[in-house]
């Protein structure tokens, strides 16, 4: 067992900043190997190079820290007390995304982490139930982030350790190794959970989802899914919103935002409508539109000027669904169309005369941030993946977690965020245009538990029989209604850093990750500050 830390045929320079235009070939064996420098990525490197391993982290983009440093520089905490370890000493309310970029590389510049940047997740190698090495693309993203649709070079490197950590959002090394996932929503009979499943629409608004008003034979406008809704409660495949965190500037310096090449102002046509049915209301409150309300009150806005604000977050819902599971000409399509959302809805709103002026004129003053991305051009680099893949290992976060009514044995962190889901879909419905699901809520705010729940470490390994070298602390093992709330990036952090010790402990003992004795990775994760047990409530 080599643990000491060697050369890494002198690549790295090169690769940190972003430039390597070659074919990398064989890269040195590692002890640990993480794929995807999200900021759970990098706590999982740091965390194994701390513990004596030689690290490699695989990076697709020329970014590390994912949305925390890529537009997300606000830390959904949850509750703080649940927050531990290095995660806590490194969060802050005070920075901004470029310095979460520069903390992050400046992580790994200190821990002698090697970096592989451009390059992306092409093939698995297994060795029976392990996995023995990884085929890298080399892929680099475009000038605005936008990954390559297809690669520059294939199977440009490859890289072999003894234990593999998959810290992307998307879950690609779990599924290339043959591990059990899912995606979508489960029914709501699948775990028990009253969440799950469809859930209603979040409002149905009254205005017309047809090209010519009234007749569905001309077709759906732009931006509306044609797609028949299951019975509330059922399993489907769509997959909540995703977007960009932009960063806007309305005065002093300001980056420009430039309209698409092929601009269509009918893309845009439920906004208009929308507009128009507001000005024509002579200043009345959206809900006297007549806007269908679901039983039970979840109207979260009404009214088809709340429509076009609802829409303008800035993403269409329903338009990722084919993201989680897709190959990367799927995901560059997806990502370039919320790219190409934003200038064309920007362009939009500056010039169509049914914007309410005032909305107008704050968007001829908008513009990029300078500063924020600027070796983007302003463009933010990393798409929101709020949920994407999700490992079905041997212990299932659900509901029953999130309240408060279950108590692991094995905990790695806590998290303590509510069940955040956004909006599944924009379709037609009864008339109107509906928008289906999205809720907040918080399941448990008891004096005990205070929302605060354990996630064990089996949640991040998967069964032993289908891989014994990989942990997955992003899409680890939860079902959808859990996964609103462990999405946070603090629990992320927290899950890597705790899977990147027990990468070191199954190397040094010689095991399979699932046979980590906990005991002992519960008193290294004590000695890093991760708090395990939920805190007593105040007195």
């Amino acid at each position: 067992m080599n643990l000491h830390r060697r050369g890494f045929l002198g690549l790295c320079g090169g690769l940190a900043a972003g430039a390597a235009g070659r074919a990398l070939g064989a890269i040195e064996p590692a002890d640990v190997c993480v794929y995807g420098g999200t900021a759970a990525g990098v706590m999982a490197a740091v965390a194994a190079s701390r513990a004596g391993c030689r690290v490699v982290l695989v990076e697709p983009s020329r970014w590390l820290g994912g949305m925390t440093g890529g537009g997300l520089s606000h830390i959904d905490w949850g509750r703080r007390e649940a927050v531990g370890g290095s995660t806590r000493r490194i969060l802050s309310d005070d920075l901004d995304d470029p310095a979460y970029r520069r903390a992050f590389a400046g992580l790994v510049r200190e821990h002698g982490i090697d970096v592989v940047y451009e390059h992306r997740l092409a093939d698995v190698k297994r060795a029976g139930s392990a996995i023995a090495g990884l085929v890298l693309d080399h892929a680099p993203p475009d000038r605005l982030g936008c990954p390559a649709e297809r690669p520059l070079a294939a199977a440009a490197a490859a890289v072999a350790a003894r234990v593999f950590i998959d810290c992307s959002y998307e879950g690609d090394l779990l599924a290339k190794a043959g591990v059990s996932y899912t995606f979508g929503r489960e029914s709501r009979d699948h775990h028990g959970e009253s969440l799950a499943g469809v859930r209603p629409d979040m409002a149905v608004y009254a205005v017309d989802p047809f090209v010519r008003p009234g007749d569905p034979k001309s077709g759906l406008l732009p931006l509306l899914q044609d797609i028949a809704m299951p019975p509330e409660g059922a399993a489907d495949r769509l997959t909540m919103g995703y977007g960009f965190r932009w960063k806007f500037a309305f005065k002093g310096e300001r980056l420009p935002l430039a309209p698409p090449a092929d601009y269509d102002p009918f893309t845009y046509e439920i906004y208009r409508r929308a507009f128009r049915a507001q000005a024509n209301l002579d200043g009345r409150r959206m809900r006297k539109l007549g806007v269908y309300e679901p039983a039970g009150g979840r109207v979260h806005s009404s009214g088809a000027g709340n429509l076009a604000r609802s829409l303008l977050a800035p993403t269409v819902y329903g338009c990722n669904a084919g993201y989680p599971d897709g190959d990367w000409a799927e995901r560059s399509r997806i990502w370039r169309f919320h790219q190409e959302f934003m200038r064309g809805i920007t362009h939009f709103l500056r010039t169509d005369p049914a914007v309410p002026a005032p909305l107008r004129e704050k968007a001829v003053l908008a513009g990029l941030q300078p500063g924020a991305f600027d070796d983007t051009s302003g463009w933010p680099h990393q798409l929101y993946v709020r949920e994407a893949r999700r490992m079905v290992s041997a212990y299932v976060l659900t509901q029953r977690d999130l309240e408060g009514t279950t108590d692991p044995a094995d905990p790695v962190g806590l998290a303590s965020y509510g069940v955040d889901d956004w909006p599944y879909a924009t379709y037609p419905r009864d008339g109107g245009i509906a928008l289906n699901g999205g809720e907040f809520s918080m399941l448990c705010l008891d004096d005990a538990h205070r929302g605060i729940y354990k996630i064990p470490y089996r949640a991040i390994v998967p069964r032993e029989a289908e891989c014994t070298n990989l942990l997955v602390p992003v899409c680890c093992s939860a079902s959808h209604i859990a996964m609103t709330s462990v999405r946070m990036e603090p629990v992320w952090m927290i899950l890597g850093e705790s899977a990147g010790v027990a990468a070191a402990l199954a190397i040094r003992g010689g095991t399979s990750v699932q046979a980590v004795a906990y005991p002992e990775l519960r008193a290294r994760l004590v000695e890093l500050g991760q708090v395990l047990d939920r805190p007593e409530p105040p007195a």
